[in-house]
């Protein structure tokens, strides 16, 4: 009986289908993972802009609430008018980051090649203000934002506390602020004034309180807030706005994608000076 084996066109014919095979469950996989990476990533920007929204309604609705009390008995008072103070009035409310106003290029953040574009060192000479909204974005430290009961706070004044740790601005403190390699996040650092250089078993030095630990902003990455008022120009009568419109913007690389990735929520909040 004479046994034959497989010719070499055979045996090339079967590693070419495996390769095949091999080639395209791999890319599902990898398809599967991006997918299931790009998931998270959203789910974490969805995260972080949820939580300046509530940041926002809960400082508008607090002030709001105090419109009855004495301007020096107001907890909230201050700190929304520092963060409409920020607000522009750009050429189209609808679309913030198309500004030709005064000269400024108009800059849109869905046609970018990097998230890192939307980002320039804020200086007097620099005309291309459309990034970051003419440099008067912010973001809000969600682990600060406290009542005005004291004129200070662990040693810093209220006013300086509000302005550079609660409503950090982009103008003031661009060091904060930059693109990020994985998703939109703000990033803590700890306040460390310890009085001595041991710790406890809980990690906390000796001396400090729980509430000041990791309540410091060390960067926002990939997100920051750009708000505009309806009246004024780029900054003039701007409290006069019947509205003010905070536009809560996120941007990443995504996983497997080749543009950034955008996401965008608008927060209206009325003004009771106004609008009665």
């Amino acid at each position: 009986m004479t046994r034959r084996g497989d010719t070499l066109i055979e045996v090339m014919l079967s590693i070419s289908i495996f390769a095949v095979v091999a080639l395209l469950t791999i890319n599902l996989m990898n398809g599967g993972i991006n997918t299931a990476q790009r998931t998270l990533e959203v789910a974490m920007a969805r995260n972080e802009i949820d939580a300046q929204a509530e940041a926002l309604r809960f400082i508008h609705h607090s002030y709001v609430a105090e419109r009855q009390m004495n301007s020096d008995e107001s907890n909230f008072k201050y700190i929304w008018e520092s963060i409409i103070k920020k607000a522009n009035k750009p050429s189209s409310l609808e679309h913030v980051d198309n500004v030709n106003d005064d000269g400024r290029n108009s800059f849109d953040i869905n046609n970018i090649d990097n998230c890192s574009a939307a980002y320039l060192n804020p200086t007097s000479t620099t005309t291309d203000a459309g990034h970051l909204s003419y440099f008067n974005s912010f973001i809000l430290n969600t682990r600060m934002v406290l009542p005005q009961k004291v004129d200070s706070y662990m040693g810093t004044s209220y006013a300086d506390l509000v302005n550079n740790e609660v409503a950090v601005l982009y103008k003031n403190n661009s060091t904060k602020f930059s693109a990020t390699s994985l998703y939109p996040r703000i990033i803590y650092k700890k306040d460390g004034s310890s009085a001595s250089g041991t710790t406890d078993n809980i990690g906390m030095n000796q001396g400090e309180t729980i509430d000041n630990l990791y309540n410091r902003i060390a960067t926002a990455e990939g997100v920051w807030i750009d708000v505009a008022g309806n009246k004024g120009d780029n900054g003039t009568n701007i409290s006069r706005s019947d509205y003010y419109d905070f536009y809560i913007r996120t941007c990443w690389e995504g996983a497997g994608m080749n543009v950034p990735t955008t996401l965008t929520t608008v927060v209206r909040l009325y003004n009771p000076e106004v609008l009665e």
